[in-house]
């Protein structure tokens, strides 16, 4: 590296901490307010509130919601066991989703029995979905790539490897969603039926390399969430409706994935 690109190097990396530092300051100044209403009924009212308060406009592109930095996900996203990455389809085949779904899915009696796909996928050994079909993640350094493997549960026999997603997609992805990553947590009241929110801290999460990611999905630590379902209503009835397909990882391995700050 030369002494130019060093230069660079470095001047991103100061302006990356301004960044930072100035979410810190304007947090702090979003939770001196104490609660304050909710901007949107359900879950999504603590995320659209937060962004609001900051100043960010809503969006569900691969561009990072701070200054372009800083991906702002809400505690509700840290409640459960497991925390979403980010999500994505895979890159092959073009309507991978509506491909899994008609050709693996099962029949929801919700969804007027139209097929519905949910499972979780790790790369350490192949799941069992519906006691029929057993998924599985692999990593190809070769080919760059990761498939969703699928095998017949009946004979044990591979069916399926045509889906998969590239090296070069994720990486674009890692790099912006999850290179800096900051959850707000919130305490919740209701008055008259109105919910209230007080963002009391904040976990900021950094320095996942792309590396990082192919090893921990490699390793199982990383898993993949499939989450495809079917519009119910509308002009779209009965077409896939993907639900928050992504990577994951067990809120307890997120010290191992990243550096942790709390506010």
């Amino acid at each position: 590296m030369n002494q130019r690109n060093l230069g660079s190097f470095g001047n991103d990396e100061i302006e990356n901490n301004k960044i930072i530092k100035s979410f810190k300051k304007d947090f702090l100044s979003i939770k001196s307010k104490g609660f304050v209403p909710s901007n949107r009924i359900h879950n999504t009212g603590i995320g659209k509130t937060f962004e609001d308060l900051i100043g960010i406009h809503e969006n569900n592109n691969l561009l990072v919601d701070y200054e372009g930095l800083l991906e702002i996900k809400s505690t509700r996203e840290l409640s459960g066991s497991m925390v979403t990455l980010f999500t994505k389809s895979p890159t092959y085949p073009n309507g991978a989703n509506t491909y899994l779904r008609e050709k693996y899915g099962q029949p929801d009696p919700k969804s007027n029995n139209m097929k519905i796909l949910h499972t979780t996928i790790s790369a350490s050994k192949f799941n069992t979905y519906k006691g029929k079909y057993g998924f599985r993640l692999f990593v190809s350094k070769k080919d760059e790539k990761i498939f969703i493997i699928i095998k017949d549960l009946e004979n044990n026999q591979i069916i399926d490897t045509s889906v998969y997603y590239t090296f070069e997609d994720l990486k674009q992805i890692v790099g912006t969603k999850c290179k800096y990553i900051a959850f707000i947590n919130a305490e919740t009241k209701v008055n008259n039926g109105k919910e209230s929110f007080y963002f009391k801290n904040a976990t900021l999460l950094s320095c996942l390399t792309f590396d990082k990611f192919i090893d921990y999905v490699n390793r199982g630590i990383i898993v993949y969430d499939i989450r495809i379902g079917v519009y119910k209503s509308g002009h779209s009835y009965g077409k896939t409706h993907d639900h928050g397909s992504g990577f994951r990882i067990q809120k307890r391995d997120i010290n191992k994935a990243f550096k942790i700050e709390q506010l």
